[in-house]
């Protein structure tokens, strides 16, 4: 659902030439957070998840759980957007000169879309179950939250401070990086179930071993 709504809102705002439709893609987002947020809570009843169970490999682990808190992510965004998005709002033009000063918060059109993207990074980030998966959904988050920092372009604290973000993201997806390989080289995989396997295993050795001794 969320997939599908960003790219539709691609495809929209790569054909559209008004600004002041970001009221309407705002409003539409809203609508599909509160879906998601209905499908979620649906698969909260669904008897085999209660238990969990694996998708895409392993890769994310779906439980009732995780539901849960995708339903509360999705009606937080909501909730977020809902005090200026509900409203009806009209952006007066004459020429290029905007006479209604409050409409420019409406005029960002990219806004919908970068959270929407940052909602899929949160959702994928809870369900995560690999390393890899985690690290693809901090990033996928990640440059969301660098675009949101930067949104206000002639704006130079919002240019610096993005930046700024930005450079520091970078590193701690190196060292994000740098754990994951030295891990894998380590225990041969990147899934935490085996991982917590294996250290079980470990243990259990260590266990042995001492009670041999002793």
């Amino acid at each position: 659902m969320l997939f599908l709504s960003i790219i539709l809102l691609l495809l929209s705002n790569a054909i559209t030439s008004r600004r002041d439709k970001s009221i309407l893609y705002s409003r539409a987002t809203i609508t599909v957070l509160l879906i998601a947020a209905f499908i979620a809570y649906d698969n909260l009843f669904i008897l085999f998840l209660a238990k969990g169970i694996g998708i895409f490999g392993g890769l994310f682990h779906t439980t009732a759980t995780t539901n849960f808190f995708h339903v509360f992510i999705c009606i937080i965004t909501s909730v977020i957007f809902s005090p200026n998005r509900l409203l009806f709002t009209k952006l007066i033009y004459n020429g290029t000169l905007i006479l209604n000063k409050m409409g420019e918060q409406f005029k960002i059109i990219e806004y919908s879309l970068i959270i929407l993207f940052i909602v899929t990074g949160s959702v994928f980030l809870i369900s995560t179950s690999d390393l890899v998966s985690i690290f693809l959904s901090v990033e996928l988050q990640s440059y969301g939250l660098y675009l949101l920092s930067t949104i206000y372009r002639d704006s130079e604290p919002a240019t610096s401070g993005g930046l700024m973000y930005f450079l520091l993201g970078g590193l701690s997806s190196c060292f994000i990086l740098l754990g994951t390989a030295l891990l894998y080289a380590n225990a041969g995989t990147t899934n935490l179930d085996s991982l917590y396997i294996i250290t079980s295993i470990s243990n259990v050795s260590k266990d042995n071993i001492t009670d041999v001794l002793y």
